[in-house]
This record gives C-alpha cells, sequence and structure tokens, in this order.
C-alpha cells in the first residue's frame, strides 16, 4: 500500500470537523494557485486567462476527490454505484427554476456578439465547478459526516448540514478578488441553502452526476452576464435577493429530509469505507 493510500485511509478515522479544516486550507491553497496569471502572459485574454484557470483548479480539486471516494470505497452511500437506480428523478427537476432564471437575466442583452469560444470555455469551466464541489462536499466530506454522526439524534440531518456550511465558508475565498465583503457573506449564505438541498438530493435520489451536471449548469446561466460580450449592470439589492431565491431550496430540503429513511440510508454507509 502506497503512503498516499494510507493517508486517505486514515481519513475515516479523523474527526469530520477537523478533516473540514484541513480541506478548506488545502483546496483553498488550490484556488489561490496564480494559474491564470501565467495564462495572461502567454497572451490569452483576462477572461480566457481566468476560466482555463478556474477549470484546472477544479480539475485536481475532482481527481483529488475522486481519489478519495474510490480509496474510501464510498461510492454506495454517494451513488455512483449501480447497485442503486436513480430514485425520485423528478426532485432534480426543481432547482431548474434557477436555471430559468440565469436565462431571463441575460434575456434582454445583446448575444450576437457572444463569441462561441467564450461560451463553450464558461459552460466547460462551470461544469467542471460543478463536478469538483459536488464529489468533494456531497462526496467526500457528507459521507464523512454520516460514518460519525449518523447514529446520533437528528443524525442525517447534522450529516447533511454542515457539510453545507463548510461549503458556504469554501466561498469566502471570493475575499481574495471582491472587496465588497458583504456580498461574499450573503453568498456563504445561499451557498450554503443550495448545498443542503444537493446533500438531500444525492441521499433520496442515490446519484450524485445529475445533481453534479445540475450544479454546472446553473453555474452557467447565472455566468453568462459575466461574458466579455455581455455588459453589466449593478442592481441595488441583488445580493439580498438571492438569498430569497436559493431559500426555497433549503426548505424543500428540510421537507425532503424528512422523507429519508435512516435504516437506507445506513445500509448504504454499512457497505462503504470497507
Amino acid at each position: 500500500m502506497d503512503k498516499s493510500t494510507l493517508i486517505m485511509k486514515n481519513i475515516k478515522n479523523i474527526s469530520p470537523v477537523i478533516f473540514s479544516i484541513i480541506t478548506l486550507v488545502a483546496f483553498g491553497i488550490i484556488g489561490l494557485l496564480p494559474i491564470d496569471t501565467i495564462l495572461i502572459k502567454m497572451s490569452l485574454s483576462d477572461f480566457q486567462s481566468e476560466y482555463i484557470g478556474l477549470t484546472l483548479k477544479m480539475t485536481l480539486i475532482l481527481i483529488i476527490s475522486y481519489r478519495i471516494i474510490k480509496v474510501l470505497k464510498i461510492e454506495h452511500i454517494i451513488g455512483l454505484s449501480s447497485k442503486y437506480g436513480w430514485k425520485f428523478k423528478y426532485l432534480n427537476i426543481i432547482p431548474v427554476y434557477l436555471i430559468i432564471l440565469g436565462v431571463l437575466s441575460i434575456i434582454s442583452k445583446d448575444l450576437t456578439q457572444i463569441h462561441i469560444e467564450n461560451l463553450l470555455l464558461l459552460l466547460f469551466a462551470c461544469l467542471t465547478v460543478g463536478f469538483a464541489e459536488e464529489f468533494l462536499f456531497r462526496g467526500v466530506l457528507q459521507s464523512v459526516f454520516l460514518k460519525k454522526y449518523l447514529d446520533h439524534k437528528n443524525g442525517v440531518l447534522i450529516s447533511i448540514l454542515s457539510p453545507a456550511i463548510v461549503f458556504g465558508l469554501f466561498h469566502l475565498i471570493n475575499l481574495t478578488n471582491n472587496d465588497d465583503v458583504f456580498a461574499v457573506l450573503i453568498q456563504v449564505i445561499f451557498a450554503t441553502f443550495i448545498g443542503f438541498f444537493f446533500g438531500v438530493l444525492v441521499l433520496k435520489t442515490n446519484k450524485i452526476i445529475p445533481v453534479a451536471i445540475t450544479h454546472g449548469l446553473i453555474n452557467f446561466f447565472f455566468s453568462i452576464a459575466f461574458l466579455p460580450s455581455i455588459k453589466v449592470t449593478e442592481e441595488t439589492g441583488a445580493s439580498i435577493t438571492s438569498i430569497l431565491i436559493f431559500l426555497p431550496l433549503f426548505i424543500i430540503g428540510l421537507v425532503v429530509l424528512k422523507k429519508i429513511k435512516k435504516e437506507d440510508v445506513m445500509k448504504k454507509l454499512n457497505e462503504s469505507f470497507n
């Protein structure tokens, strides 16, 4: 057994809180790597440098997360196993309203000047973010919390909400390029809301990939307005509005959570971490 495999196997014995802190620090460092600065020197535009850099960073996070998933053998609990079918598929339709809102936010803008290569780069980058963040937070972290707290009172709630909060806090990294502290804190809150809903969705539907795709598409449609050829106009109160937009997902998540059978989660958990 190589050293990296031994280290990752020991993850299951680490406190989920400590592991979350280590994860935030480690992947925060990856997020701060100056890849885009290097790419700008290669005659790429600021937009291309930013999103190619983002894609490379998130690909690295995805690879590491997938490696941990395979070593810990937690495919069953996170929905990467073919043993459990995709159930309650209609629940994956609920976040589509966010995609519709994203489309409506740019429908009045002049889209004729969009460069197709930038649009495809944005789509690929957003999907990479969706897969990386879901495999890390709903895949690895949620599984670690479930292993620790499932037997506790409200164990399922604790195990889903805790990684969602960590996911929200992960967005504090945006303070490195955004001086609006209030806006970033608002982002932490609504990211926690949607992270909680996605966590519930993974357990209830038995599949993480549809959630990762949905996550990426939501990011994509809300990011089209930031393409170089589209002028963005700031709207007063947009940050507060974001909380109201994502709050229904948190509420729906709480409702669906009550329908998750603890024994079903325990069965899949017992088949993991072997």
